[in-house]
Order: structure tokens, then C-alpha cells, then sequence
């Protein structure tokens, strides 16, 4: 639960208050620049083309962050702003949907603290904004159940009915008594019906919403609900329109770690997470997975993003799947992942691109010169995605992360900020980065050979890589800094630095 606990932190605290960007046609790069700690937020493509999220930036005087709402064009542009701020209340706003097409709005919701009490009273926000968030109506429900002390609620959603009203889901963290609460509201924002789901009806986590294949019922992707010793720990839960639960499926044992869920035009259903391999240890035997299901849930196929690779850990964000074309579903993560916060080493981003019948079409990565924290991943309608990071650079960075949301245009290269030129999708990591008698190298890219060079130039060794991942004794490099290179037909690659030390 602590990895879960770690997964909120960073999936739902978010705000800043400047940001610069860099034009471009179809990539962008946006960083939040501010001088403190910041995180970053789902973020959607509205039906204009731009894309709306939520962005925080940590005060250090509190103990909540200062979240915004940021509109930003398909160049990288920021067009407006909103700051959630209210007295006597600690808010956080920490999802959105689009509600509306003609003209455009938006549901934003969140939680908060009234202040007023003692202790403070928990509330759970929901707000309604036109197309440049003007309030359209906002309102405050105390859904929480009175017998649950924890302030810990994960990962809420909340999708329109067909009916123009809407549909919340909210599952809160009690240790051995969890609750999940389902909630209705009408298209003005009034309560319709109310519902708590207690211990193994509720579960620990609630990660996704939707509704099922024909839209008669709403589906619950949770974990730990119904439990069933030596089955899946996730399930899909069918609740019907009066907010009871009429069926459990279970998703594949080990596939259970921040599943995101969608179905495809046809009804089939797509997830993307973790996929632990084991119960036991170690915790790096794990990867990127997407499973699709027919309608009566039977697995139709499946992929794993990651696989050989257990070296390293690795980590779902909070929404690593989505898709707006069926033959471009997306998966993401982060790799060499690691619990905590102040993470002194590097890790990097990989993102699968496949199609619908799951076969892998192309593998890249992005990251691998700091710490990158995978938030979400956004399929846009160009065919590229949307990727919301933060990413902390622990050689110059004192305590303080950097937000940035990350443009892919189709898996092209993506365009560089001012002040980091090299901030690009590449076909190959080599690491761990400093190493000392192996390193690893990792690329999709096939007949591919791995070459490293002394600073003079003068080649000291050439391998071919014949798996996704290949290892690379170093065991007779003295210490130094050398170059590397991933090389195709005489063709280069990718390139490199890599430090070879006996005290890593």
C-alpha cells in the first residue's frame, strides 16, 4: 500500500503559477518554471484540440499546493489560467473531464479541508467552467462516511451519463476498513443518489471508470475487492443504475497494479498497468502490460512493455493507457523507478506504441540524464500523445521538481526547451549510468550494434544486439568517461556518454 500511497502523492498533487514554452507544429515541450516544487495532473485534448490539466505548485509554508487549471494550444502555448483558492479551505483539484461539446465545459473535481472545523472537516469539490473557466456552478459534498477517520482518498473519476448528469466514484483508504462511495449529481451539480460499499465490496484501490460494452451499467476497475486467494487481485465490478453491484470479473493474477481501462468502438476492452509476475520478491519483476477483453471479459490478447527486463522497478503513474485511434493504443512508465521522493539517480520513460490486436509496433524512451516520474499518458488526435512528468535533476536541484507536459507528434522526436536542447525520444538507453562492469543497453531497433569509444576516438569495442536488451561487460575498461553509439546498417543511432567507475 505504501507504493499506492506514493502513486496518489504524485497523481493528485498538482499547481504552478508561470510557465514558458516553445512553439512548434505538432510537439512541444512545456516546462512549469517556478522556483519551487512542483508536480503535474492529468491532462486532456478537448474537442478544439487543446489540452486542459491540472498543475501544482507546493508552497513550502503549507502542507497544501497551490493547484491551477492551465488551457494550452497545440503549439504549447498557454491560454488561460485558473487558480483553486478559497479562505478558511484547504482545496485540491485533482481530475476533469470535458462535459459538454457546443459550447465547451468542463467538470473539475478534487477534495478539501474546511478549516472552520476541528479537526477540519474533509469535503469532496466538484466545480463546472465554461471554455475559459468562468464558474458556471460549484458545489461541496461531505461524502466521506462518518465512520471513517482517514483523510486518504484515491483516485476519483467521474464520467457524464447519457442523460446529461454525472456519475463519481471515490474509494477511501481505511486500513482494514475501506470504503467505496459511489455519488450521482445532476447536470446542475445537485446530489441524485448516494452509495458506500464497505471492506471486500469496496477494496483498497478504485483505478478506473467506465461504462460496460452496451452502456446498460457502469464498470468499477478496482483492486482488492472480492478477494479470491490465488486469483487476480483486480476486477472489473458492474454496478447498474441504481448503484448495485450485479457482477464480478477478474482480471489475470499479477495484473493488478493502476490499471487504466477503455473500450474500443466495438465494445472490447482495453487496460494498461503493472504486471507484477509475483507475489514475492523482488519488486523489479514487473512490466509494462495490456490485456484486451471481449465482452464476457475473456482475454482476446495481450502485451508486455518491459519484458525481459527485471533489473530494474518499475512504475504506472496514474493513467499509463489510452488511445484515440484503435491501431494506436499507448502504454507508459517509468523505469528504474524507486520509492521515494529525493531519487538520486536517473531513470527514464518508456512508451509502447501498438495496435489493436496488441502486436508491439515501436518501443522509445525519454529520460536517462535525471529522475523522471511518469504521471499520464494522453493519445491525442493527431495519432501522437500527451505525456505530464516531473522530473528532478539531483546533480544541480536542491529538493525541487520540475512539471513538464511532453508532446509526441506519432512517435517523431519531440522539440527541446531552451535550456535542455537534448530533451528528445530516443531508440536506445544504455545504462545503469555510472556503471561498473556491466551496462545495459535497450532498443527496439533491430539488427543494431552497440559501439564504445574512448574521448580520442579509438573504438575499444563492438557488440551486436540481438535482444531488446543486451548486457555489455566492461570488466576490462579502465575508469573514465567514454562515448558510446547505437549503430544501424554503419548508421548512428542513438549516441552517449557513459562513466565506467569500481564504485557504483
Amino acid at each position: 500500500m505504501l507504493k499506492h500511497r506514493l502513486n496518489v502523492l504524485f497523481g493528485v498533487t498538482f499547481c504552478v503559477l508561470s510557465l514558458f514554452s516553445l512553439n512548434a507544429q505538432n510537439n512541444f515541450i512545456t516546462k512549469f518554471n517556478t522556483p519551487v516544487d512542483e508536480y503535474i495532473g492529468p491532462f486532456i485534448q478537448n474537442t478544439d484540440g487543446e489540452f486542459i490539466g491540472i498543475a501544482v505548485r507546493l508552497n513550502v509554508n503549507i502542507n497544501y499546493g497551490i493547484c491551477s487549471l492551465y488551457k494550452i494550444n497545440f503549439n504549447g502555448d498557454t491560454l488561460y489560467s485558473k487558480i483553486f483558492e478559497k479562505p478558511d479551505t484547504l482545496l485540491t483539484v485533482s481530475n476533469l473531464i470535458q462535459s459538454n461539446e457546443d459550447p465547451i465545459e468542463y467538470i473539475v473535481f478534487g477534495s478539501g479541508f474546511d478549516t472552520t472545523y476541528t479537526p477540519y472537516k474533509p469535503f469532496n469539490y466538484f466545480t463546472k467552467l465554461d471554455n475559459v473557466f468562468n464558474t458556471i456552478w460549484e458545489k461541496k459534498y461531505f461524502l466521506r462516511p462518518n465512520e471513517v477517520y482517514t483523510l486518504h482518498e484515491f483516485w476519483r473519476y467521474l464520467i457524464k451519463k447519457k442523460d446529461g448528469s454525472y456519475f463519481f466514484a471515490s474509494n477511501f483508504d481505511n486500513p482494514g476498513d475501506e470504503r467505496l462511495v459511489l455519488f450521482e449529481l445532476s447536470e446542475e451539480g445537485d446530489s441524485l443518489a448516494y452509495r458506500v460499499f464497505e471492506d471486500d465490496s469496496a477494496g483498497f484501490t478504485l483505478m478506473s471508470i467506465s461504462y460496460n460494452h452496451d452502456s446498460t451499467a457502469y464498470q468499477l476497475y478496482t483492486w482488492g475487492a472480492h478477494y479470491i486467494p490465488f486469483e487476480g487481485m483486480a476486477q472489473c465490478i458492474t454496478v447498474d443504475f441504481n448503484l448495485n453491484q450485479t457482477n464480478v470479473q477478474y482480471y489475470p493474477r499479477y495484473f493488478d497494479e493502476g490499471l487504466a481501462a477503455k473500450l474500443l468502438p466495438n465494445g472490447e476492452l482495453i487496460t494498461g498497468g503493472l504486471y507484477q509476475n509475483s507475489n514475492l520478491p523482488p519488486a523489479e519483476a514487473s512490466n509494462m502490460a495490456v490485456f484486451k477483453h471481449d465482452t464476457s471479459f475473456n482475454v482476446m490478447a495481450e502485451c508486455h512493455v518491459g519484458d525481459p527486463d527485471y533489473s530494474i522497478r518499475k512504475d504506472n503513474g496514474f493513467r499509463s493507457m489510452d488511445f484515440y485511434y484503435p491501431n494506436s493504443i499507448f502504454i507508459a512508465g517509468t523505469f528504474d523507478y524507486d520509492v521515494g521522493v529525493w531519487i538520486q539517480h536517473p531513470s527514464w520513460i518508456v512508451i509502447g506504441k501498438m495496435d489493436s490486436n496488441l502486436n508491439l509496433l515501436t518501443e522509445k524512451y525519454l529520460g536517462g540524464d535525471a529522475y523522471y516520474h511518469f504521471n499520464t499518458i494522453t493519445a491525442t488526435s493527431d495519432g501522437g500523445a500527451l505525456i505530464t512528468t516531473i522530473r528532478y535533476d539531483y546533480l544541480t536541484q536542491d529538493h525541487e521538481h520540475d512539471a513538464y507536459i511532453i508532446k509526441l507528434d506519432s512517435m517523431d522526436l519531440t522539440v527541446g526547451v531552451p535550456e535542455r536542447m537534448d530533451k528528445k525520444l530516443v531508440d536506445a538507453i544504455v545504462y545503469p549510468n555510472p556503471s561498473s562492469e556491466v551496462v545495459n543497453v535497450r532498443t527496439a531497433i533491430k539488427n543494431a550494434v552497440f559501439e564504445l569509444y574512448d574521448l580520442s576516438g579509438k573504438k575499444l569495442l563492438s557488440q551486436p544486439l540481438t535482444t531488446l536488451i543486451t548486457q555489455i561487460k566492461l570488466e576490462n575498461i579502465i575508469d573514465g568517461t567514454y562515448v558510446w553509439g547505437v549503430l544501424q546498417q554503419n548508421k548512428i543511432i542513438e549516441t552517449g556518454k557513459i562513466i565506467k567507475t569500481n564504485n557504483n
